[in-house]
């Protein structure tokens, strides 16, 4: 399942901070940076396919729209940061149409201790924020090559997955996509399939199918209504698609999430 993001889509001068344990998070991509230090244990990064092994004392820089996941490999203690191209606008220009080599890299103590605060903690200081993300930018960069990334703009697939963030309660089709775009039909599908290795109805499915993943865990709406809030007109349809993509039915994903919360 891949889940797009769409609050860390790029805000100016949005940042926020995480602090998981244990980490494993399934794939998802965004219009942010997300900046990772593993302070303890062992940790399996996918990005875009490729997959990379951390251990204590590593950072990974995951660029813009990049789809990563994360699997915790024993014991892993994390800093995350997501952050707004906006704050380090000539990188941005610099990377956008590429990737990193080998995002993951290290930095010397002297300057995890001085830059570690305002990485993941504090951004009440614009200028010292932006200064240390530069000086990280400076640091991935002399650790790791910039590959050509062979593809359009990744902003138009920012302009697809709103445009479905927005309408997926809808009977949307590829065609509504392509009018609104002004792309023709089989250009934006194979550049769906291209980017996020989905066709479209498939990328439709995986939309609905988290937000009733947020519904089953954060709501005591019955199953038929999630089903319908999240466009379905059909409840064994709806059910079909959750067990193939979650892996359960909606009721025992429901009853799984609520056992283990207790």
């Amino acid at each position: 399942m891949i889940v797009y993001e769409e609050f860390h889509f790029g805000k100016e001068k949005h940042i926020a901070f995480y602090h998981p344990v244990d980490f494993s998070l399934f794939a998802h991509l965004h219009r942010s940076y997300e900046l990772l230090y593993l302070k303890r244990g062992r940790l399996e990064i996918t990005v875009d396919g490729r997959s990379f092994s951390m251990k204590a004392g590593d950072l990974v820089l995951v660029l813009p729209y990049e789809v990563h996941s994360y699997r915790d490999l024993g014991g892993s203690v994390c800093d995350v940061a997501v952050f707004s191209p906006d704050y380090v606008q000539e990188f941005y220009s610099q990377t956008g149409s590429h990737f990193l080599e080998n995002p993951v890299f290290r930095m010397t103590e002297e300057q995890m201790e001085r830059l570690g605060a305002r990485l993941f903690y504090d951004d009440s200081n614009l200028y010292l924020t932006k200064a240390a993300l530069y000086e990280t930018a400076a640091c991935v960069l002399s650790q790791s090559g910039l590959v050509y990334r062979e593809e359009e703009n990744r902003d138009l697939l920012h302009r697809i997955l709103l445009f479905i963030q927005q309408h997926y309660r809808e009977d949307l089709t590829l065609q509504d996509l392509a009018d609104h775009l002004g792309y023709s039909r089989l250009y934006l599908s194979r550049y769906i399939n291209q980017s996020l290795k989905l066709s479209f109805p498939d990328l439709i499915h995986e939309h609905r199918i988290c937000q009733a993943i947020y519904l089953l865990e954060h709501t005591e709406m019955p199953v038929s209504e999630v089903a319908y809030d999240c466009g379905y007109r059909s409840l064994r349809s709806f059910n079909r698609c959750f067990k193939q993509i979650a892996g359960k039915t909606p009721r025992e994903y429901r009853d799984v999430f609520c056992t283990s919360d207790l």
